[in-house]
C-alpha cells in the first residue's frame, strides 16, 4: 500500500520539471493525480499514469480564477474529493533584471503568476478541501526569496508571507499550508544539466545538488496526517545554502 492511497493531488506546473517529478511520486505513492498546467500535459500525465495510479490532465491558466475553479470542479468530478494542492505554477525567467529597470509587463506578469496565481489556486482549492474534511497545501518559494533584488525574489519572499496568512485563516476547518523554498536542484524527468554545478556545490554544506526527490519527500511528508501540527511553515531544502 502507497503511503497516499485513496487521497487525490492536483500539482499545478505539472508539464514539465519538477512538477512532472512530484507528479509521478505522488502517483507511485497511491495518490490520484491531476496533472494541470497552461501546456500539454499528455506526456507527464502518461508518466505519472505508468506508476499504476489514475491521473488526468487538466489545462488551467493560474491568473484565471475562473481557469482555477474549474480545476478544482474537475478533480471532484473526476475523483469525488481534493485533499492536496502542491502550488507550483511559476514563472522564472532565467537572467533576472533588478528593480531600478524592470519592465512594468515583467513585473506585472510576475505577480500575476507567482503571487497572484498562488492565491487563486488556493482559494479555488479550500472549499473542496472544506467538505472533505482533510486538507494539505504545499506552496512552492525559492532560496531567492533570501535576496529580494530582482521580481523573482520578492513574488516568492511574498508566497512565504502568505503562507503563513492562509495556515492562520483555514488552520480550524482541518486544513494545514506549508512551504518548501527549494534550493539548486536538478528535475529527473527533463534529465536538467545544470551550468556550473560545481561551483555551486561548493558553496553548500551538503556537497551535492538538490534532487526533485528531496523535495518531495519533504512535501510528502507535510500532506500525511502526522504531519497535522504542521503548518504555516516554509521548509528551506538547499543543501546548507542559507547557512551561507
Amino acid at each position: 500500500m502507497g503511503r497516499f492511497d485513496g487521497r487525490v493531488v492536483i500539482v499545478t506546473g505539472a508539464a514539465r520539471g519538477l512538477g512532472r517529478d512530484y507528479s509521478k511520486y505522488f502517483a507511485r505513492d497511491g495518490a490520484n493525480v491531476v496533472l494541470a498546467d497552461v501546456q500539454s500535459t499528455e506526456s507527464a500525465t502518461a508518466d505519472a499514469s505508468a506508476e499504476g495510479a489514475r491521473c488526468i490532465g487538466v489545462e488551467v491558466d493560474v491568473t484565471s480564477r475562473a481557469s482555477t475553479d474549474a480545476m478544482v470542479a474537475r478533480a471532484v468530478e473526476e475523483f469525488g474529493r481534493l485533499d492536496i494542492l502542491i502550488n507550483n505554477a511559476g514563472l522564472w525567467r532565467g537572467q533576472e533584471v533588478g528593480l531600478l529597470h524592470c519592465p512594468d509587463d515583467t513585473w506585472e506578469t510576475y505577480l500575476a503568476v507567482n503571487v497572484s496565481g498562488t492565491l487563486r489556486c488556493y482559494q479555488s482549492a479550500v472549499p473542496a478541501m472544506q467538505q472533505g474534511g482533510f486538507g494539505r497545501v504545499i506552496n512552492i518559494s525559492s532560496m531567492a526569496a533570501r535576496g529580494g533584488g530582482n521580481p523573482y525574489g520578492i513574488t516568492k519572499n511574498a508566497v512565504e508571507h502568505m503562507t503563513r496568512g492562509m495556515a492562520a485563516e483555514v488552520g480550524p476547518m482541518g486544513i494545514t499550508v506549508n512551504c518548501i523554498a527549494p534550493g539548486i536542484s536538478a528535475f529527473e524527468g527533463a534529465r536538467s544539466q545544470i551550468p556550473n554545478a560545481e561551483n555551486l556545490v561548493a558553496s553548500l554544506a551538503v556537497k551535492r545538488l538538490g534532487r526533485s526527490r528531496d523535495l518531495y519527500d519533504a512535501m510528502a511528508f507535510l500532506c500525511t496526517p502526522e504531519a497535522e501540527y504542521i503548518t504555516g511553515q516554509t521548509l528551506r531544502i538547499d543543501g546548507g545554502a542559507a547557512l551561507s
